[in-house]
């Protein structure tokens, strides 16, 4: 579980984690309070989500073992990567009225569905690691060791990206 951790979040980093406000700002061309709209929108859909994220999983664990959270998981992120994908989809599509109600309403939705997905994979990913570990016969206590992983591959992928994003930019 530590290596999907990493990759997770790494993935994380790379597909709208910390940089999410100035790819709004910046490229999207969403105001100030646009972005914090969509970010705390995108906040709320999460926190509702995460109960239901989880029970699909454990649904699944049931009636496919060893492989249901695996693939809510695969299936989540595809979905958070398609609505990430399809950001730049809509910013190159309508480079003109990029400020219409109907672009800035496809961001802020765009951002919804991303913010489902990840409320799929979280819980569901930790509910690997601790069937994981119960299984190799180590005790639960030690997830936070698994879990460490993520917190390093977001630190040293945030680390690359930034200064990236300042170099490249966005596009």
């Amino acid at each position: 579980p530590r290596h999907l951790y990493f990759a997770v979040f790494t993935w994380l980093v790379f597909s709208g984690g910390r940089f999410t406000a100035p790819f709004l700002t910046n490229v999207a061309n969403l105001s100030d309070t646009l972005t914090s709209l969509a970010l705390s929108l995108q906040t709320m859909s999460m926190s509702l989500c995460f109960s239901i994220g989880g029970a699909v999983g454990d649904h699944l664990e049931g009636k496919y073992p060893n492989r249901g959270r695996a693939m809510t998981i695969v299936s989540a992120l595809g979905v958070s990567t398609l609505a990430f994908m399809l950001h730049g989809v809509v910013v190159h599509l309508v480079k003109e009225n990029s400020t219409s109600v109907f672009v800035v309403s496809c961001h802020i939705f765009l951002r919804v569905i991303y913010s489902i997905g990840l409320a799929f994979t979280y819980p569901n990913l930790d509910g690997l690691t601790v069937s994981y570990l119960v299984a190799q016969g180590r005790k639960k206590e030690d997830f936070g060791k698994e879990r460490l992983y993520g917190a390093i591959s977001w630190a040293i992928s945030s680390m690359i990206l930034g200064p990236l994003i300042d170099k490249c930019g966005f596009e």
